[in-house]
């Protein structure tokens, strides 16, 4: 691993200040609250032939597993030294990641009967079924039914047992690390499923997604790792709409926003991860937007069409009216938080960012709006598209990767009840509960969905879907300590922790 490395002048000053607790941990994987965001990733798939095998392999890979408080070190000296310097600094590394789907901790747990209780006792039911058997409930089927899927749903030594991310801020750092990973792979005779090239867009596209809007915006806060602002309580420093979340909601072991979420100790500090291969069409969302804004009465273009399916224009920018006076600019302007828009006549219900955080009017009868919230972690594969009416069938896409500490609660809430529900939302804040208006059109059902805007602006796009799951897994990203104890091939402590 090589890390450059050039301090701006006043960093000492700026380290003198307190830290929240879990910003120096050394026990949490990297990329869970810290992310590793990077250029290059790659996401390898792999079985283990045999206990002994798999054991084998965690312990050589063990000490390439980044943490949380080198992850972060490196984002906050990159980030001074670009404040400082007014451009990217030359500071580059390499992070790596490693998470174990349900079978791939039975196959090197040294008492797997016992981890399969303490799941099951602790009503980790999405995570034992494993990503292919929810796939009808998520909307997973036809193009996207598990059967044509590269990696997830495959038997024998086609059954992945462990997610290795390998991220980097130059591809030849890159190459040069899975040069060695390769050969830990070979002594161990490790078999690889499938491998995905994540890599983000360059120039104009740079920091988007391959339908060319901004991704990546307004990530949730959370206590005890960000800062707090000493204006606005509850908020992250200098990140005006960004709520604090409880810690719990994403690392097993801590105070969660839900009363308690249970685990068995050998999960504290760790956190379920959801991995999704998401193929886009670009060409067919590009003619279905254009096409569907001649459908509307009013003032409509395929522009503003594209923003309302999206919920932001194409550089970040929200359609949503903000909150309060300090709002920013582009995709910076956060402070928003839709209660002065019940109807959707600015943010239409039907938006993709409305679907899946929608913020004050968030929640599925619980009455804990904050317990649905997902760390996202996600980066583009394939390469751009060139442009052009029609498809020049190259296979592009979105690698989503999510974290929490619930399936259920968190992902499966987003995905089956917010984005693929045409009743969503479940309720108001008023009280009243306006008319079904179709699914998610972005990563939600095929459908109608029906959008009328404060201007008089009125009409109802019919989309098929353009986004198609190709890969899906749950894992396990487990605590180093955890790691530790799995490549021994030691019990796992299994006292209960709150989170």
């Amino acid at each position: 691993m090589t890390t450059t490395s050039a301090r701006p002048a006043g960093v000492p000053a700026i380290e003198q200040l307190p830290q929240p607790p879990l910003r120096t941990s050394t026990d949490i994987q990297g990329n869970i609250l810290a992310a590793f965001n990077k250029d290059f990733m790659d996401f390898r798939y792999l079985h283990f032939p045999d206990a002994a095998r798999g054991r084998g392999w965690l312990s050589a890979i063990l000490n390439t597993v980044s943490t949380t408080s080198e992850t972060e070190d490196f984002n906050e000296q990159f980030s001074l030294a670009r404040r400082a310097f007014g451009r990217d600094p030359n500071l580059v590394t390499v992070r790596c990641g490693v998470s174990l789907t349900f079978d791939g901790l039975m196959a090197v747990a040294n008492k797997p009967d016992q981890v399969r209780k303490d799941l099951e006792d602790n009503k980790m039911q999405s995570f034992l079924a494993g990503a292919a058997a929810r796939a009808a409930d998520l909307g997973d089927t036809d193009e996207s039914d598990p059967k044509q899927w590269l990696f997830g749903a495959g038997a024998g030594n086609q059954v992945v047992h462990a997610v290795l991310i390998v991220a980097a801020d130059t591809d030849e750092m890159l190459q040069e690390k899975l040069k060695n990973l390769d050969a830990v792979e070979n002594a161990n005779q490790i078999v690889r499923v499938h491998v995905d090239e994540g890599r983000t867009l360059t120039g104009p596209l740079k920091g988007h997604e391959h339908f060319g809007y901004k991704d990546g915006i307004s990530q949730p806060g959370v206590k005890d790792f960000h800062p707090e602002s000493p204006d606005q309580p509850g908020v992250r420093d200098m990140h005006a709409g960004t709520e604090l979340i409880e810690p719990g909601e994403f690392v097993f072991g801590q105070k969660s926003e839900n009363g308690d979420r249970p685990a068995p100790q050998w999960m504290a500090n760790g956190s379920f991860q959801v991995v999704r291969r998401l193929r886009q069409d670009v060409a067919g969302w590009n003619a279905a937007v254009i096409d569907g804004a001649t459908k509307f009465t009013g003032t409509m273009d395929p522009t503003r069409l594209g923003a309302c399916l999206v919920g932001r224009f194409k550089d970040g920018t929200p359609l949503a009216p903000p909150n309060g006076s300090v709002t920013g600019v582009g995709s910076d302007r956060n402070d928003f938080d839709y209660s002065n828009d019940p109807a959707g006549e600015h943010t239409p219900w039907v938006a993709h960012i409305r679907r899946t955080h929608p913020r004050v009017f968030a929640g599925n009868g619980d009455g804990h709006p904050k317990s649905h919230r997902l760390m996202r972690r996600g980066i583009p594969y394939g390469v751009q598209f060139p442009g052009g009416a029609n498809d020049d069938g190259v296979d592009r896409g979105l690698m989503f990767v999510c974290y929490g500490t619930s399936l259920e609660e968190q992902f499966e809430v987003v995905q089956r009840f917010w984005a693929n529900s045409d009743t969503f939302p479940p309720g108001k804040p008023n009280g009243s509960t306006p008319a079904p208006n179709g699914f998610d059109k972005v990563v939600g059902l095929a459908g109608k969905a029906e959008i009328g805007l404060a201007d008089g602006t009125h009409g109802t796009v019919d989309m098929k879907r353009f986004v198609h799951t190709t890969g899906a897994l749950y894992a396990f990203t487990p605590s180093i300590t955890t790691l530790r104890l799995l490549a021994g091939g030691q019990d796992l402590p299994n006292k209960p922790v709150g989170s």
